[in-house]
C-alpha cells in the first residue's frame, strides 16, 4: 500500500459538464471545512442535522450571493477519501459551477486532477485498487451485466479471492522458511513432495481464476459483433434493423459503406458492439476501397461474432466459389461465423443451397428480410445464443474483468508451476522461495498491496475529474 502525507485540499465539479437542474461540487482534505466556512452562509431558521445544512454560497471579499445550496458534511475517517469531505448542491448552471469552483479555489483549495478522490480513498485504505478500478467501471457501465460485475468487484469478491490465494502462498513461503531454519529437521521426499503438490494445486487455482478473463472481457468492452460480405449484400440493412434506426446509408449503389461503421446493442444484459464492414471486393484500384477493405478484414479478425451475408443478384460462379471457400478457412480457423441469407427475389436460393452444400459441411444459417420482424429477432437470438455458449465455458464465480488483472495472475500461476518443478528436481529451497515470494508480489499488485506508484498514478489518470 502506497502512504504519503496529504496537505492540500482538493475540489471539483463531481457532475458531468453542461447544464442541469443540479450539480455537485466536491472538496475534500485538512482545510475542507475552513473552506466552506469562508463561503457558506446557512439560512436564520431552525437548523438541519449537524451533517446538512441550507444556504447559500458567496463570493469571496464581497458576501454577495451566488446560489442557494445544500452543504453536506463527512468527517473523517467516515468518508469516500477517508478525509473531510464537504459536498455543495447547487444549481447546475455553467456559470454557478463555475463560480462556487473559483470561490473555493480562491480560499485555499486547489483543483482536483483526473481520479484525485479515489486515488486519495486508495492511499488512505478506505479501498483497494481492484475495487478503485470497479469504481471506474461502474461509471462507464452501459448495460446492466456490466454493472453486476463492476459492483462485486466493488464490494471486495475479488479482492477477498485474491488475497485468499496470497496468504496460501505466505503458508507455503512458511513451511519453506522453517526447512531452512532448521536444516537438521530433513524433511522426507513424501513431505517434499506434498509441498510441490500443494504450489502446483495453489497455481492452479490461480490459473481457473485467470480464465474468467473469458467472459469477464466481453461483459466489460462489450460482445464484438462484425458484419462481413460482398457490396450490396444488405449489410448496411442488417445493422439498422438490429439497432432500430438508420446508422448506415443505405443505397442500391454497390460500395457505399467505405468505413466502418459501429453501433451500440443490448442482449441479455451484456453490451454488443456491430459493426459494419465495407463489401469485399477483391479487384478494385480505388484505393479509397482497398483501404475499407483492409479495415472490414481487421474487423472480421478482431471480432467475436461474424455473421457474413450472401445475397442475390449472385456474383459468377467463381467469385462465389471464392467467397464460400474464404468463410470456410474462417470457420477452419475457430472463428465463430453465422451464414445471413438475404430475400431472394430472383429464385437463386436453389444456387445458393447447392453451394454451400458443396463447400459448407456445417454452417449456421439464418435468413434474413428487412420486412420482416421476426428475421431481425431470429439474429439477436444467434448473439444470445453465443452468449450462453459463453457463460458455459467460463462459469466462474469471479469474473476477471480487466487485461492487467488476468496477466498478472497468468504470470503468478507460471511461478507457481516452476516452483513445483524445481522442489520436484531438487532444486535448492530458498530459490524456490523466491518464485514463491514474486508470486505473492504479484498478486499483491492486482490489489494494490504492493504496487509502482507511477502505475497508481496511470490507473487514477484515466478517471474523470470530481471522481
Amino acid at each position: 500500500m502506497i502512504t504519503k502525507a496529504i496537505t492540500d485540499t482538493i475540489a471539483a465539479v463531481s457532475t458531468p459538464p453542461g447544464a442541469s437542474g443540479l450539480a455537485v461540487l466536491r472538496l475534500s482534505g485538512p482545510q475542507a471545512a475552513e473552506c466552506c466556512d469562508q463561503l457558506f452562509q446557512p439560512y436564520a431558521i431552525t437548523p438541519l442535522q449537524p451533517s446538512e445544512m441550507a444556504g447559500y454560497t458567496t463570493a469571496v471579499g464581497t458576501w454577495a450571493g451566488l446560489d442557494e445550496v445544500v452543504l453536506s458534511c463527512f468527517k473523517a475517517p467516515h468518508s469516500f477519501t477517508g478525509e473531510d469531505v464537504f459536498e455543495i448542491s447547487c444549481h447546475g448552471g455553467t456559470a454557478v459551477k463555475q463560480a462556487i469552483l473559483d470561490s473555493l479555489i480562491s480560499v485555499g483549495a486547489r483543483l482536483a486532477e483526473p481520479g484525485e478522490f479515489s486515488k486519495r480513498a486508495f492511499i488512505n485504505g478506505k479501498m483497494d485498487l481492484s475495487q478503485a478500478e470497479a469504481v471506474m467501471d461502474l461509471i462507464g457501465a452501459e448495460a446492466s451485466r456490466q454493472v453486476q460485475a463492476a459492483f462485486n468487484q466493488l464490494k471486495g469478491q475479488l479482492s477477498g479471492k485474491i488475497r485468499a490465494r496470497a496468504d496460501a502462498l505466505y503458508e507455503l513461503m512458511a513451511r519453506i522458511e522453517v526447512i531452512l531454519e532448521f536444516p537438521e529437521l530433513e524433511e522426507t521426499p513424501p513431505a517434499l513432495q506434498q509441498l510441490a503438490d500443494d504450489a502446483e494445486s495453489e497455481g492452479d487455482k490461480i490459473r481457473q481464476l485467470a480464465m474468467g478473463y473469458g467472459r469477464g472481457k466481453v461483459i466489460r468492452e462489450g460482445l464484438r459483433v462484425a458484419i462481413a460480405g460482398r457490396p450490396n449484400a444488405g449489410k448496411s440493412t442488417l445493422l439498422n434493423n438490429l439497432v432500430g434506426e438508420d446508422k448506415a446509408i443505405v443505397t442500391s449503389i454497390p460500395g457505399t459503406t467505405r468505413d466502418l461503421v459501429e453501433a451500440h446493442l443490448i442482449v441479455d444484459g451484456y453490451l454488443v458492439l456491430l459493426t459494419d464492414t465495407a463489401g469485399l471486393t477483391l479487384d478494385t484500384a480505388d484505393p479509397v476501397e482497398q483501404e475499407g477493405v483492409r479495415r472490414a478484414r481487421r474487423a472480421h479478425a478482431e471480432a467475436d461474432l461474424l455473421f457474413w451475408l450472401i445475397s442475390p443478384p449472385l456474383p459468377a460462379t467463381a467469385e462465389l466459389e471464392r467467397e464460400m471457400a474464404e468463410i470456410r478457412e474462417i470457420i477452419a480457423a475457430g472463428k465463430d461465423l453465422v451464414l445471413v441469407l438475404g430475400k431472394d427475389d430472383q429464385g437463386e436460393s436453389a444456387a445458393i443451397q447447392a453451394m454451400i452444400e458443396k463447400y459448407l459441411t456445417t454452417v449456421d444459417i439464418v435468413r434474413f428480410s428487412k420486412q420482416a420482424d421476426d428475421d431481425t429477432k431470429r439474429i439477436k437470438d444467434k448473439i444470445s445464443d453465443h452468449l450462453r455458449q459463453l457463460e458455459r465455458q467460463y462459469d466462474q464465480d469471479t469474473l476477471i474483468t480487466h487485461e492487467r488483472h488476468r496477466k498478472l495472475l497468468e504470470d503468478a500461476a507460471a511461478e507457481l508451476a516452476q516452483a513445483a518443478a524445481e522442489i520436484r528436481s531438487g532444486l535448492t529451497l530458498d530459490l524456490v522461495a523466491t518464485r514463491l515470494r514474486q508470486a505473492a508480489e504479484l498478486l499483491a499488485e492486482m490489489t494494490g498491496d504492493s504496487v509502482d506508484a507511477g502505475l497508481v498514478d496511470t490507473i487514477f489518470s484515466r478517471f474523470c475529474v470530481g471522481k
